[in-house]
């Protein structure tokens, strides 16, 4: 098909409503904008500041979240006798993997609209004991977690670069970042 073609195609309400799928993708993209936060913060509290050097990139590129928030743990527990700022990382990495947990719950799990027109998700763990449940998922749900996300990510610029940044949805109109 060619992109004319592939562009007439009618996706609208297709595999949800277009209101959940844009939460849903904007859940994905506020995500890997934490994980490149991450990844900076971890380059800077890790000696790297030389915005072109690839070394930290190759150490970090096949790593996982959990991975890097062990690391920002413990880069955090060592500087923080040179950098007493960094001595409130606890809460920081709580935020962090509450956040990725919430992530993953919602990128991890099917969604599907019920024969009742609701949104539903099931959810399952076989770790230990089995488990299953499902639930429905409403849009304020799905802007919870984008807004979690959000949040641990300045939390996370507060911690490591001395930012303090407020949330979206507390700037005032036309509010910049100083700086």
């Amino acid at each position: 098909m060619t992109n004319d073609e592939v562009l007439k195609v009618k996706f609208d309400g297709w595999p949800l409503p277009d209101d959940y799928l844009i939460e849903v993708g904007r859940i994905a993209t506020v995500w890997g904008a934490l994980e490149s936060a991450l990844n900076m913060c971890l380059y800077k509290l890790a000696g790297f500041n030389e915005v072109d050097d690839p070394t930290p990139f190759i150490l970090l590129a096949h790593t996982n979240v959990p991975q890097r928030l062990d690391m920002l743990g413990s880069l955090c527990e060592h500087l923080n006798s040179a950098y007493p700022s960094l001595k409130e990382y606890q809460p920081v990495l709580a935020a962090l993997r509450s956040a990725q947990k919430l992530r993953n719950k919602y990128t991890h799990n099917s969604m599907v609209k019920n024969e009742s027109g609701r949104i539903v998700m099931a959810t399952g763990s076989a770790r230990g004991t089995l488990k299953f449940a499902t639930e429905t998922v409403k849009l304020a749900d799905l802007r919870r977690v984008t807004m979690a996300i959000h949040q641990a990510m300045l939390d996370l610029y507060k911690l490591v670069l001395k930012r303090e940044i407020p949330p979206l949805w507390e700037r005032p109109d036309g509010w910049k970042p100083e700086g």
